[in-house]
């Protein structure tokens, strides 16, 4: 690929962003929109596209990138893999380091304390950085493009199977499976995501998400020898519907024997992540060509363009804010208790104070992009 960046991919990476803020950021999930709320152990919800969705574009960034063209690419993708995974950690931890500034009963000594007891290996970061990996040292090595799709296929098989063999009676229970056996005795129950049970983005889990972005691999080279022409000419966007359709039909079909659940990141839930990822990218790729669309999705773009940044200054802008108290609360709390909440419209006001946060990134990522910068992780 060449310097110019490929617009339809920064926008759905982009989205993907912006959505995942607008689930982070939420004050009060007693009054947010049930759209915009993770799933429970089952079924699907707007938010749950952002992170799966996140790992298909990075799958469809692999095969334009322009470092994967050298001899050394290994390297370069351990060293992001290495920057990606700390970078994670931070995110986990640094909270501990935020309330011990803040907070005159808090020192940081029982941070340290809390740390060591609570340590979470894994989170969004690391999973992405663990599929990165993992991924594209795939990618490299299949001998046919084509090959993507059915790797992808016996990664969710092997997944699924393992669930059956665990627990033939019922694989997916939610007391009882074998992510919630690795959680759990690998990590161990005080390691995982808020102590519980399991982690929502512990190791088993990680097997599926790999087979995602392989499906983005696989969606990038679809697209990679389109001539930039509308959606209508070209056959390559076209093609790329038609996939991200069939995708659809398969998750439906395996969906009759498998839950569909982003907890779990169980197979039916990949494929119809990377069906709609596959369908929205084709549409995208023909919409940016267009000069009003270019303009209407012109926030999403710049979003996209350093997403790994914005996310990572949203987590930590957030358990800043959370750490500051102000009249016996949280900062956060105090400012959307004080002059966004309404009793009238609680979901209102809910949504309206977690979306001018979205924006306030949205703003920060156009005021990037007029300077060109763009800071690669």
């Amino acid at each position: 690929m060449n310097n110019k960046r490929i617009i339809s991919i920064d926008i759905f990476r982009g989205l993907t962003i912006f959505i995942m803020i607008l689930g982070n950021l939420s004050p009060d999930s007693r009054y947010t929109y049930p759209t915009l709320l993770h799933s429970g152990w089952t079924g699907v919800n707007i938010i749950d596209f952002a992170f799966p969705g996140f790992i298909f574009i990075m799958g469809v960034s692999t095969v334009f990138a322009n470092s994967l063209k050298y001899t050394d690419w290994l390297g370069k993708v351990v060293k992001r893999t290495i920057i990606l995974f700390v970078l994670g950690l931070l995110v986990n931890h640094l909270p501990l380091v935020f309330t011990a500034l803040f907070s005159s009963d808090y020192t940081f000594v029982q941070a340290g304390n809390d740390f060591l007891a609570s340590f979470r290996p894994f989170g969004v970061l690391q999973r992405i950085a663990l599929v990165y990996l993992v991924g594209t040292i795939i990618f490299q090595g299949a001998s046919r493009p084509w090959s993507l799709f059915p790797i992808s296929l016996f990664l969710m098989s092997i997944s699924s199977l393992g669930y059956y063999l665990y627990n033939p009676a019922e694989p997916y229970s939610e007391a009882n499976n074998i992510s919630l056996y690795i959680d759990q005795h690998i990590q161990g129950i005080s390691h995982n995501y808020m102590q519980a049970p399991y982690d929502p983005e512990g190791l088993y889990g990680t097997i599926n998400a790999i087979a995602t972005m392989l499906l983005g691999c696989f969606a990038g080279q679809t697209l990679n020898s389109r001539q930039g022409l509308s959606f209508a000419d070209n056959k390559n966007t076209k093609a790329l519907f038609s996939y991200g359709i069939v995708l659809l039909l398969i998750s439906w079909g395996w969906a009759q024997w498998e839950i569909i659940s982003k907890p779990l990141w169980t197979a039916p839930y990949v494929l119809s992540m990377a069906g709609i990822g596959m369908i929205s990218l084709s549409l995208l790729e023909g919409l940016s060509h267009s000069i009003f669309f270019k303009f209407i999705l012109h926030p999403l773009r710049v979003l996209g363009q350093n997403p790994i940044f914005v996310y990572l200054l949203s987590e930590w802008g957030l358990a800043l804010l959370f750490a500051i108290p102000h009249s016996g609360e949280p900062l956060y709390l105090w400012l959307y208790h004080t002059y966004f909440f309404a009793d009238n419209s609680p979901f209102t006001s809910t949504f309206t104070y977690t979306l001018l946060w979205d924006l306030t990134f949205v703003i920060l990522a156009e005021v990037m992009n007029c300077k060109n910068i763009v800071i690669k992780i």
